[in-house]
């Protein structure tokens, strides 16, 4: 028998120590209710857990933000719900006034009145409704789409709010009598912005009877959709159209210029959709010049005496040609032009110039997942419904004959209307099978969670049941243990 080491009560005491630990855990994961309270619990399973918590956070904010959008939704739908009751209002008064039972100065001034009202209230809506300080109706969550890969002779379109676009501005000489030419033009709406399209038409003998030849041409390009005119012998030629709202806006991508009738005008512009346009075309007979952004490109034939005009930049070829350039020549000016900058190249005797730009822009993005990839979000795109974006600004009903033009200008601002409502509509379904969709993942997540941290309450309740046991046992036999040194005294006596 030994007394320096009491092994057995070493022993007992290990056991102790490890059973009290363990009844120590039991009891933590009982009161709180995770299996996983440390990394020392499940390392690994903490990891996944913690990644899991972080997705179900996200697509509970997912929730809120959809449900969010609903609510603006909602908001923008509620006021175009008054603009469509206006807008029945509005037919109904020129309905009434396109009939020849009503005098001009009396009954159909008092319509108009009425019509004055209802356009102003159209407008302070598109102005004022907003959500949590965003404006909704004005414009401002239009999305603005422009063009791409611009390249001679092909055609594009912009639906909604038109972004910047290629576009130019141009004057030609007026050419041969009887000769065939290409005529340029372009739009130019209120704010100075420009269109560029061609038509090719016989040429007269004066800057009048080409102008004269060129109406009639441009009235075959424009249909019943433009108005074409010209001053009578002059050189002017005006084309008003109306590129209302969310219709859409068709225009040249690139533009080309052959022989001698180079333009002397270029410059990149806007073309904004719902604004009146008008189109001048002025054909004078100029020097042979470019302007591109604001500079000037003066063309000079190498070996002749010509003054390059302040602040022009010279385009030197070695066409002697008076009447026109050459392919040689024009594929020189447009090797010239690269070096200043200017995307330009030359096939044949034709030049070319393209631009680029963004394709779509704008809009109110919802953030409608846990990640910020594009099918998480949700872009929300509403035109601008005042009166002058749906081409109804100046409906005139004091006449018969205005009366009975506005009832199609109306009846078309209501199908702009419709569809817009028809938009937001389908906006607010996607967000409803969106919320029930997110609602569905965030349980499921939150499923897979709990089976990774939290605990089986009766499953830990028999291990401290068993741990308990043998912390008291181990507590017995420690007091058993401490006794055996005892005996040593006995054999003393």
């Amino acid at each position: 028998m030994r007394i320096q080491h009491n092994i057995a009560a070493l022993n007992a005491y290990r056991n102790l120590t490890n059973n009290n630990s363990a009844v120590s855990k039991n009891l933590e994961k009982l009161s709180s209710g995770y299996r996983i309270n440390r990394a020392g619990d499940d390392a690994a399973g903490l990891a996944i857990s913690e990644k899991m918590r972080a997705q179900i956070t996200g697509l509970e904010t997912a929730q809120k933000n959809a449900n969010d959008g609903i609510s603006l939704v909602q908001t923008a739908e509620g006021a175009l719900t008054e603009v469509h009751s206006m807008l029945n209002r509005m037919v109904e008064l020129a309905d009434q006034s396109a009939n020849g039972t009503y005098q001009d100065e009396v009954d159909r001034e008092n319509l108009q009145k009425e019509i004055t009202s209802l356009k102003d209230e159209i407008d302070r809506i598109s102005e004022s409704t907003n959500f949590n300080g965003i404006q909704l109706l004005d414009g401002s969550l239009a999305t603005k789409s422009g063009v791409e890969e611009i390249s001679l002779g092909d055609t594009a379109q912009t639906t909604g709010n038109a972004a910047t676009t290629f576009s130019q501005t141009l004057t030609l000489t007026a050419g041969t009598s009887g000769a065939e030419q290409t005529l340029k033009f372009s739009y130019t709406d209120e704010n100075g912005n420009y269109q560029e399209t061609s038509v090719t038409y016989v040429a007269g003998q004066s800057d009048g009877a080409t102008a004269t030849n060129a109406v009639k041409e441009l009235q075959k390009v424009f249909g019943d959709s433009y108005t074409v005119s010209n001053a009578s012998g002059g050189a002017v030629i005006t084309i008003t159209a109306n590129t209302a709202g969310a219709n859409e806006t068709q225009f040249v991508k690139a533009a080309q210029y052959e022989g001698d009738n180079l333009v002397s005008d270029v410059s990149i512009g806007t073309v904004t959709a719902g604004k009146d346009a008008t189109i001048n075309v002025d054909m004078d007979t100029s020097e042979r010049m470019l302007t591109i952004d604001g500079q000037k490109y003066q063309i000079i034939t190498r070996g002749q005496e010509d003054t390059l005009e302040a602040g022009a930049k010279a385009l030197y070829v070695d066409d002697t040609s008076t009447t026109t350039l050459g392919s040689d020549a024009v594929a020189e000016i447009a090797r010239q032009l690269k070096d200043y900058g200017i995307n330009a190249t030359a096939s044949g005797q034709k030049l070319q110039f393209v631009q680029s730009t963004n394709s779509s822009e704008g809009g109110l993005r919802l953030q409608i997942g846990d990640t910020s990839a594009d099918y998480n979000q949700l872009t929300v795109s509403v035109s601008a419904m005042d009166t002058k974006s749906l081409g109804i600004s100046g409906i005139d009903v004091s006449t018969q004959e205005g009366a009975a033009a506005a009832v199609d200008l109306i009846k078309n601002a209501i199908n702009q209307v419709s569809s817009t409502r028809g938009d937001l509509g389908a906006i607010q379904n996607r967000l409803e099978h969106t919320i029930n969709n997110l609602s569905v993942t965030t349980e499921n997540m939150t499923a897979a969670e709990s089976r990774i941290r939290d605990v089986d309450i009766a499953e830990e309740m028999m291990a401290y049941t068993k741990n308990n046991i043998l912390v008291q046992s181990s507590q017995a036999m420690l007091a058993q243990a401490n006794q055996i040194p005892q005996g040593v005294l006995q054999l003393l006596q």
